[in-house]
């Protein structure tokens, strides 16, 4: 049995918190070191609607963990202008519940209003390395406080980039003061999608500045990539991954385990529990040590510039390519006559044309397909949700009756 960890200072193993298990994780909250919320759980209203509509049972998750916070929706690779209400919507979220660990994805979805959700990984390149940096301490002033970046699943890697993954994570973290929340099974994932030893990956990672881990499950797709869904118990093979990883990071403090749906029997998920805290405590205190503070200084912090000469390439290859998976006139033309289609992009370096050109064609036909049908798919769940929106006044207006 760990000793309980306090709100400000969570440590140990825990879970993502989904609202459909809320008993069954009070019930094992012996064993559940810590919760994790999902900021857009309760700052787009729509999903708001259809999990915990008076935030009731956030507050008693709350009461019984300590609790960190997880965004999907800041898009920190966008070269684009910054999601203030986004970003103050997170503070004031962050405050309300007095969440002091905060924690985003390192990728891109989203350019000139057209949002993917899914993520693509940022061109491995000093360009990004840049923009990201200088996005993530607006973001750090905005939030006031640094935050951890998350590793991510990718379909594919931007060719012809001088770095690879983990040599573009390594110089983020030479430039910023941010730590990483490596998520094991995006390593596994992108390590056997791609070809690589997620071993050499972890020698060549600063895992020092590990501060937090994921662990979920997935599964493996007829043409044999695997796939992260949240929806399966953790993979035989990420275990070992996991304990190699827990060895190495010598300062993480904290493992989720994700897991999206397909929550019961809670026994499935009780067991992975189990076996990521046998791991982690192996090689850990069962107390929670002294947590180091990183502190900086600077002052008066300015959103970078997504005009700016030194990004116009990066720029530009994310919206050519967003436009080719959410436009379908984009995509005529592209066929037709890409490096006239792109102009209306500004992408005219050759070599950032060069790497659009030649990005994994199947993939981003496979975007293309999920947009056109998650389009669809869009329209039905805002006229459900303007349904219960509606009925939701009906109840309040009638004094908590249903009906009018």
């Amino acid at each position: 049995m760990t000793a309980p960890a306090s709100p400000s200072d969570p440590y140990g193993v825990g879970l993502a918190y989904r609202f459909s298990v809320h008993r069954e994780a009070l019930a094992h909250r012996h064993e559940i070191d810590l919760l994790e919320i999902s900021t857009e759980d309760y700052l787009v209203r729509e999903r708001r609607t259809y999990s915990d509509p008076g935030e009731n049972l956030l507050h008693e998750a709350l009461a019984h963990f300590p609790c960190v916070a997880h965004g999907l929706s800041l898009s920190i690779g966008t070269v684009g202008e910054p999601n203030h209400p986004y970003l103050d919507a997170t503070k004031r979220f962050l405050a309300e519940t007095g969440m002091e660990v905060f924690s985003e994805h390192l990728a891109f979805h989203r350019a000139d209003g057209h949002d993917l959700t899914m993520f693509l990984a940022m061109p491995f390149e000093e360009a990004s390395v840049q923009w990201v940096a200088e996005n993530y301490r607006f973001v750090r002033e905005e939030l006031g406080r640094s935050f951890a970046i998350e590793n991510v699943t990718y379909a594919f890697p931007v060719p012809h980039c001088p770095l690879d993954e983990a040599g573009f994570l390594r110089r983020l973290c030479e430039e910023t003061d941010c730590t990483l929340l490596l998520d094991v099974t995006n390593v596994f994932n992108n390590a056997r999608n791609h070809g690589y030893d997620p071993i050499e990956f972890f020698d060549r990672l600063p895992m020092e500045r590990v501060s937090q881990m994921h662990l979920a499950g997935g599964h493996q797709l007829p043409d044999g990539r695997w796939e992260d869904s949240h929806s399966a118990p953790v993979m035989d093979e990420v275990w070992p991954l996991f304990d190699e990883a827990v060895r190495r990071a010598v300062n993480a403090r904290i493992v989720i385990l994700e897991r999206d749906s397909k929550l019961k029997p809670f026994s499935t998920v009780m067991h992975d529990i189990r076996r990521a805290r046998e791991i982690f405590y192996s090689h850990r205190p069962f107390v929670a040590p002294m947590r180091a503070t990183v502190s900086f200084s600077e002052k008066g912090v300015t959103a970078p510039d997504p005009l700016a000469t030194e990004f116009a390439g990066l720029r530009g290859y994310q919206r050519a390519l967003m436009g080719r998976i959410a436009r379908p006139d984009f995509r005529e033309a592209f066929l037709k006559d890409a490096p006239e289609a792109v102009l209306e992009y500004g992408l005219t370096d050759p070599l950032w044309f060069q790497r659009l050109v030649e990005s994994d064609g199947r993939s981003i036909r496979h975007f293309e397909e999920s947009w056109d049908y998650f389009q669809k798919e869009d329209e039905e769940v805002a006229k459900e949700y303007e349904r219960r929106e509606w009925a939701q006044w009906a109840e309040q207006l009638a004094g908590g009756k249903t009906g009018w």
